[in-house]
């Protein structure tokens, strides 16, 4: 296949993208009104049911994305908690409509779940500090992105064996990454803490920074991934390449920002 130029990518994105966030999930005539807070009424079943393709449309997305063994039904089981938690705690003063504030809820308590059952296996975790490690000791000397050449040599393997140490830390996160709500929290919930929330902010700031000093191409699938919520295998269909390079692009990107992030978490400032 000959390599695309700007104006298919656009078309494919385009193409994709509506594929991915345009398709009906949720029957529009079914409204959020205040007796669907009631349990057990007519109104609260209806608004349940209209978006139950939505819960288990998150839970596909986000489990597509995750390491190791994963239990679908967990998955949805956890979203339709956050599609019940958001009929009961929504409030139309706030000018949202309601599938989106469903939408942030079920994706909250999907994450919330996944997190709660400590789904990453500890090979993964090794592999994810060892690429860490290796990165933060290159970019420390060097002060520039490191290669995977540069990278293997800090760990002393071949170039082999640092695809398969991509393909082990495959499912490493970012944590709150830019467009992907993954705290599971309402950002304009009053019962929230505020002092929580503004070094949350912080975070995201920090990350935003850091995300705009990584390499071109590993900057792009990040976006493609987390912005426009493309799968590993569509990424690669656009840019032209084998799902297991996005794979290892797309890990690299995470290990590299964690380690910087990491980096500038644990240096205090000087007066």
């Amino acid at each position: 296949m000959g390599k695309k130029g700007t104006g298919n990518r656009d078309d494919a994105l385009t193409r994709d993208g509506a594929a991915v966030f345009e398709a009906p999930l949720v029957d529009p005539s079914v409204e959020w009104t205040p007796e669907a807070r009631v349990p057990g009424s007519p109104e609260r079943e209806r608004l349940l049911l209209a978006h139950v393709p939505l819960v288990r449309y998150l839970a596909h997305r986000i489990g597509s994305r995750l390491a190791g063994s994963i239990d679908y039904d967990d998955l949805v089981g956890d979203g339709l908690l956050g599609l019940m938690e958001a009929v009961d705690r929504f409030d139309p003063a706030r000018n949202v409509r309601f599938k989106t504030y469903a939408e942030q809820r079920i994706r909250g308590a999907i994450l919330d779940g996944v997190r709660a059952r400590d789904w990453a296996p500890r090979s993964l975790r090794r592999a994810a500090r060892k690429l860490e490690t290796a990165i933060a000791a290159v970019e420390s000397r060097t002060r520039r992105a490191a290669s995977d050449e540069e990278i293997a040599a800090e760990l002393d393997i071949s170039m082999e064996e640092l695809q398969e140490l991509y393909v082990q830390a495959r499912g490493i996160r970012m944590g709150a990454m830019p467009g992907l709500e993954e705290e599971g929290r309402d950002p304009a919930d009053p019962s929230g803490d505020p002092l929580g929330q503004v070094e949350a902010k912080e975070r995201r700031q920090l990350l935003s920074e850091e995300i705009e000093q990584l390499p071109e191409r590993e900057r792009l699938v990040l976006s493609l991934y987390y912005e426009r919520g493309l799968t590993l295998k569509e990424i690669g269909a656009v840019l032209d390449v084998s799902e297991s390079r996005v794979c290892q692009i797309h890990t690299r990107a995470i290990a590299r920002l964690r380690s910087r992030v990491a980096a500038r978490l644990s240096v205090p400032e000087t007066a």
